[in-house]
């Protein structure tokens, strides 16, 4: 829960153009004298990785099986063609 809060406060971070700092190390929160009874721990997060949009040539009744099974799971075309394509079962979240 605490990557997922740190990475939706840097997501509306970058959206305000606003700077990044640094990751702090747990040396210099413990000289923080703001920290004085805080109690610090690591939280890791990943850098958003960039959707990059592809084409595919399929038959449209190929593509209509795959609108179909993708419907039926509750996924995007998109979503179900890359779930596949890793080895994943295909299942809405």
């Amino acid at each position: 829960m605490a990557s997922e809060a740190l990475a939706f406060h840097l997501e509306g971070m970058r959206e305000d153009g606003e700077e990044i700092p640094a990751p702090s190390t747990l040396d210099d929160l413990r000289g923080d004298p703001a920290m004085k009874g805080a109690v610090a721990f690591l939280v890791e997060t990943k850098e958003p990785e960039k959707t990059v949009r592809v084409n595919i040539t399929a038959r449209a009744s190929q593509i209509a099986e795959i609108d179909r099974r993708a419907r039926s799971v509750g996924l995007t075309r998109s979503s179900y063609l890359v779930q596949k394509a890793l080895g994943r079962r295909a299942v809405s979240r």
